[in-house]
């Protein structure tokens, strides 16, 4: 029985990678410092998508020490976060290939390795400045590290956009209720563009939410996509 789900259903094996997402997740919500800061709800996006040394400044200088080291722990669980979540990007567009016998989703499992390198590089920028200001807030050479954090969080953000859109026009292929809502996995990216030209705090966190929304979105589909091929 369990066997014959599986086979009718080929997607649903990948709605279980909810369970170590979910994990993850929570474990760096216990970590990371709570509050807006520059605009943002929070701390982490704001983190992510600082632009100077005052948004360093402002971002870290109002926790304590307890609140900055929770903040790198928060950063090392996201590796594994990161890990799980480009896996099941890779595996939904092998899967998703397969069954719809489109060859150029290939491009979704490049994605899901640009993406992955792009959080791995954000985060070892973000590490490098939080190690820079314990050693001296007062005195912060990280005009690099800021340049190269801007680089990799809008290529892994970016990407993620692109990856939903691309499952969107995946799903377009699908049989029943999920064809007619595939179009809405589109969306993530439309406010990427918007927010990469308006760059305002706003309508950075509007995309950003939209991301998670869209990948939690696309882990439950995936108990409901049928098989499309024998």
């Amino acid at each position: 029985m369990a066997t014959n789900f599986f086979e009718n259903k080929p997607f649903t094996k990948l709605g279980l990678f909810a369970i170590p997402l979910l994990i993850c997740m929570m474990a760096m919500g216990s970590q990371f410092p709570k509050g807006e800061v520059l605009g943002f709800s929070s701390k982490v996006i704001a983190f992510e998508f600082a632009t100077s040394t005052g948004d360093i400044q402002a971002i870290l200088a109002p926790l304590s020490e307890a609140e900055r080291m929770g903040m790198d722990r928060g950063n090392y669980i996201d590796f594994a976060f990161m890990l799980t979540y480009a896996s099941f990007i890779f595996f939904f567009f092998k899967v998703a290939k397969q069954q719809f016998k489109i060859k150029w989703l290939v491009v979704g499992q490049v994605l899901a390795v640009i993406i992955l390198l792009g959080d791995v590089l954000e985060n070892i920028q973000l590490l490098n400045i939080t190690r820079t200001y314990a050693n001296d807030p007062n005195d912060l050479n990280i005009a690099a590290f800021l340049f190269q954090l801007q680089l990799f969080t809008w290529l892994k953000w970016l990407c993620l956009g692109l990856a939903l859109l691309l499952a969107s026009f995946a799903l377009v292929h699908a049989k029943g209720f999920i064809k007619n809502i595939a179009l809405l996995f589109s969306v993530p990216f439309l406010l990427s563009m918007i927010a990469l030209i308006n760059g305002t705090p706003t309508w950075i966190e509007r995309f950003t939410i939209s991301i998670f929304l869209g990948l939690g979105s696309l882990v439950l589909v995936c108990f409901f996509v049928k098989r499309q091929v024998t």
